[in-house]
């Protein structure tokens, strides 16, 4: 199976000048919490996700219509394309720790969305990942660093 099969195309995206303000009204909205960050011809800088916005407001002290995209976006993103199968695009998710990818084309501009939800949702379908290869990508993922794994062992 390829990421076209089962790839998002609805996605919902925002500009690395739009404020934090904008994000979460877009993120409420539409129900999610990641958003492709674009460029002016659809190319993709980033993403950010709902906890990318706590984190830049918590560090920044500043409300979110004076923090801006770009201030909390996450770069270099990982992406993949729709003609990658399934395993691979895993594959990326686990080497990255992501659950998920946009998909794009050669020349960077978004197609869709991978997600982990995507790809257990197909997970009946034949040819599919098969659910070791699913729970061994979500392994990988939520995998805590050694970090902090030493601080959750000390009590922190």
């Amino acid at each position: 199976m390829v990421v076209s099969e089962i790839m998002r195309t609805d996605v919902v995206t925002c500009r690395p000048h739009m404020s934090l303000e904008q994000v979460i009204k877009t993120m409420l909205e539409h129900e999610c919490g990641f958003l492709p960050v674009v460029g002016m011809f659809g190319a993709v800088m980033g993403v950010i996700t709902d906890r990318d916005v706590s984190a830049a407001l918590a560090a920044r002290h500043r409300t979110p219509p004076h923090v801006t995209v770009e201030e909390a976006m996450k770069y270099p993103v990982y992406t993949c394309h729709r003609s990658d199968t399934l395993l691979t695009a895993l594959g990326a998710m686990s080497q990255h720790r992501v659950r998920r990818l946009p998909v794009v084309d050669d020349r960077n501009v978004l197609q869709g969305v991978l997600s982990m939800d995507d790809v257990v949702l197909a997970s009946h379908k034949p040819g599919s990942a098969t659910s070791e290869d699913i729970v061994e990508t979500l392994r990988v993922i939520y995998r805590r660093h050694s970090a902090e794994l030493t601080a959750v062992s000390n009590g922190g």
